[in-house]
């Protein structure tokens, strides 16, 4: 009778440790969280994230730029996307999904990508995270110069590596 308490103890001790880690988790990845994404790269696009899940999220991207003096033209971008979270722990890794279109430099810079995202984001605070991703996939760029010919270079392989600061509210 005494081994099984011991062993009804330890079974429960070895639960409750995992049942307090994971409730351990101090995070903003909950149903119905609006978060806000900034590149620490030379990325002039925003990203907002809503969460339909606890764990999975639908991304738009939107960016622009309005240049002055001597440079002419305005950039903009304009992305939608989706990320499925693997663990919705405080180091939570993710997958998912963009389709994304940027023109530039008064139209003569047009780039189309439609890339797989990997990566994961780290919780510092519950409303504050810092992410690292790659993305994978197809893109298409085209440039026009002086004389107006137009030249298109498609790339498959590893796109857009980025580290971004997160924000949630």
């Amino acid at each position: 009778m005494r081994r099984l308490v011991i062993v009804v103890l330890g079974i429960a001790l070895i639960f409750g440790i995992g049942i307090g880690t994971a409730a351990a988790a101090t995070n903003s990845l909950k149903e119905g969280t609006l978060g806000l994404s900034v590149d620490v790269n030379n990325d002039f696009i925003l990203q907002g994230r809503y969460f339909i899940l606890n764990d999975f999220a639908v991304l738009g991207e939107f960016g622009f730029g309005i240049k002055g003096d001597d440079g002419e033209g305005t950039d903009i971008g304009l992305g939608v996307g989706i990320r499925k979270y693997l663990r919705t722990e405080d180091l939570a890794p993710f997958v998912g999904g963009t389709i994304f279109y940027s023109s530039t430099q008064d139209g003569d810079l047009k780039n189309f990508a439609l890339l797989g995202i990997f990566g994961a984001e780290y919780f510092l605070h519950k409303q504050f995270s810092v992410e690292g991703s790659v993305g994978l996939g197809y893109s298409s760029e085209e440039t026009k110069n002086a004389a107006g010919t137009t030249t298109t270079i498609t790339n498959f392989g590893t796109q857009r590596f980025g580290l971004a600061l997160n924000f949630y509210f």
